[in-house]
């Protein structure tokens, strides 16, 4: 969707008015002001914290936090059935797992909409379970739309316990959402064969958090340093086989362009011995 004259100005003007010292002080509040206001179809960062903690603290008064409510719960709803060319990578991959796999875990998978999406690619074995997992408000709505869709094999939870008896993990665009994702998979009593994890904001930087406003509601987001993000999995006792970009998905802070990142990147980690 085309951006606004107004969200144009603001972005032209941010970007330039900060490259000048003297400036600097206007811009930040201009762009404050605006990042914390906007709503509706927006995708806009804003500043650079240490922890989610500071910049959940950042969110400005008044205003919704995290996916848990209706209006993000339905913010993508316009995506249903859309494949964009960042998705292939993951179709190719799926494609190779998927057959011998019975249980897929959709972390932060909203309502299914990668399922649907995806089917119109992929032969799904008639086993197959796509168990979405994300919060209440969005597997509530995602129960409802899978009924409606007679998709009896699109199932949702709130919790990560069946992750540990899952073939596949699939986190896209999701991981920057969660505060402590390693811990998360630490605390597994078992860990998934394959993982395919896109869209993910990885960079050279030192991990950091900035503050997201998605339009209707406020979360931290963290961006990830790629060679400590690798060592993690590889601690997991992963094999990275393929990483690839997104060009087009990416996130920009005009107050911090140091940690801005043109390019999402994805990986696809396996268990399975090398043949």
């Amino acid at each position: 969707m085309r951006a606004s004259p107004a969200r144009r100005f603001a972005r032209r003007f941010a970007r330039g008015a900060a490259r000048v010292p003297i400036l600097r002080p206007v811009v930040s509040s201009a762009y404050e002001r605006y990042f914390n206001g906007a709503g509706g179809r927006v995708r806009l960062f804003n500043g650079i914290y240490p922890d989610f903690a500071a910049a959940a603290r950042a969110i400005p008064s008044g205003r919704r936090a995290g996916h848990d409510n209706a209006a993000s719960a339905r913010r993508i709803l316009d995506e249903w059935l859309h494949v964009s060319p960042s998705d292939y990578p993951t179709l190719f991959w799926l494609s190779r797992v998927l057959p011998d796999s019975r249980l897929l875990f959709d972390w932060g998978g909203n309502v299914g909409l990668q399922y649907f999406a995806f089917q119109r690619y992929l032969s799904y074995p008639p086993e197959l379970i796509w168990r979405v997992n994300d919060v209440p408000a969005v597997t509530a709505l995602g129960e409802e739309i899978a009924r409606r869709e007679s998709a009896s094999a699109l199932r949702f939870t709130t919790s990560l316990e069946e992750l540990a008896e899952a073939d596949v993990l699939l986190a896209s665009g999701v991981l920057q959402f969660i505060e402590k994702p390693f811990d998360e998979l630490r605390g597994l009593r078992a860990l998934p064969r394959d993982v395919i994890v896109a869209k993910l904001p990885v960079y050279d930087r030192a991990d950091a958090v900035t503050l997201h406003n998605m339009g209707t509601a406020f979360c931290p987001y963290r961006l990830f340093n790629r060679d400590d993000f690798l060592a993690e999995f590889a601690r997991l006792g992963y094999r990275l086989v393929d990483a690839w970009i997104t060009p087009g998905h990416g996130c920009r802070i005009p107050l911090a362009p140091e940690h801005s990142i043109q390019a999402y990147s994805g990986f696809y980690f396996t268990q399975r011995s090398v043949s």
